[in-house]
């Protein structure tokens, strides 16, 4: 989400932990099933198809709060974009904007968007529903995300239930300070983790899930490594760029870069123009050097995608919506990249942080 912009679950089965792996096989190796053969001595074949996997797509927002069509007809991620963009996967977020209230956000307005993306989920068949069991060629799988999550400070036990439900990630912050953490853009002095945030932060790692430093201050992102490590889990920037490239305190440090490559986690690459250049307008080739620059500092196996389209951005030129990942893909193959490694940053990255679970607890042994 664009900070310019104001803004009981059943348990899922336990078969579903192995769907990110699922996804990338199946949609990967039906890639290549269809992939034409190079003929000898001609021209080489066009790559197949690159599935997407995008960390970060604000539709729940333009559909509960904006009055937009759950059918998807409109926008940067109408469902016919997100078909021709390649689409294989899609991180809905909860987004909790601050002012939602004169006290800021409810839990029950996280109850109430939820809601809202299960409605968007069955009013189009090709999203399979959160917390499928299995990948489907040909179908968007779908993954949830809470986006400003201060209000869970009133009762962070409340968390469990939307873990069990599914949730892959949480950010405790949006575009102001909250009771949980520092804001990379909050206003007053900059702080991190308050103690109930270090508290929330421990539990939705213990719960298996993720927290998205994405939007959190400078001094929050570090007591978020410091947890993530206790739990050996991946630090996770869903939607943010390199500082370096576009100076802006949503964008990341080269020091947090490798620090989330350490971790094993990834930076996906936000296409908000400010984030992209630092000014009010980017281009196709602006994203291609944000994500060069990412790939220089934290490595191929630390970038990803996280558009966040519909979030209230400017896109780039040539990035408009989300039809125009394949030429996105065309402009990083001219550049020398592989295509393995362009699938590594549309989709397997991202499938391998949201399918991470805590390392089960050993037994204790038994007295002798």
């Amino acid at each position: 989400m664009n900070q310019a912009t104001p803004t009981p679950a059943p348990t899922r089965p336990r078969s579903a932990r192995r769907r990110p792996a699922a996804l990338a096989a199946a949609l990967f190796a039906g890639a290549l099933l269809g992939a034409p053969l190079a003929s000898h001595g001609g021209a080489p074949p066009p790559d197949p198809p690159i599935m997407v996997v995008d960390l970060h797509v604000d539709l729940p927002w333009q559909v509960h709060f904006k009055g937009r069509s759950p059918d998807l007809s409109e926008g940067h991620a109408r469902f016919a974009a997100l078909q021709a963009g390649g689409y294989g996967g899609i991180v809905f977020p909860i987004y909790l904007p601050d002012k939602t209230h004169k006290d800021g956000a409810h839990i029950e307005d996280a109850d109430a968007v939820l809601g809202t993306i299960e409605k968007i989920i069955a009013k189009n068949h090709a999203f399979l529903p959160l917390g499928s069991a299995f990948a489907e060629p040909g179908r968007i799988s779908t993954f949830l995300a809470i986006e400003g999550g201060g209000a869970f400070a009133a009762d962070v036990t409340q968390i469990d239930r939307f873990i069990d439900h599914g949730l892959r990630l949480v950010s405790p912050a949006h575009g102001a300070n909250t009771p949980l953490s520092g804001s990379a853009t909050g206003k007053g002095a900059a702080y991190g983790l308050t103690a109930k945030g270090k508290e929330f932060c421990e539990r939705v790692y213990a719960k298996g899930a993720l927290i998205d430093v994405s939007h959190v201050s400078d001094e929050a992102f570090a007591d978020i490594v410091a947890i993530a490590a206790t739990h050996g889990a991946p630090v996770v920037a869903t939607h943010s760029n390199a500082r370096a490239v576009a100076k802006h305190p949503r964008n990341l440090t080269d020091a947090q870069l490798r620090i989330i490559a350490s971790t094993g986690g990834v930076t996906g690459v936000n296409f908000h123009a400010p984030f992209v250049t630092g000014g009010a307008d980017a281009t196709l080739d602006d994203v291609v050097k944000q994500v060069e620059y990412l790939v220089k500092i934290a490595g191929i196996d630390h970038v990803a995608v996280g558009s966040d389209f519909d979030g209230g951005i400017t896109p780039p030129v040539g990035l408009e919506d989300a039809s125009t990942f394949p030429a996105l893909a065309s402009a990083l193959r001219r550049k020398g990249m592989s295509y393995e490694d362009v699938l590594r940053i549309f989709s397997q990255n991202a499938l391998r942080v949201l399918g991470w679970r805590p390392a089960p607890q050993a037994s204790p042994s038994p007295s002798p």
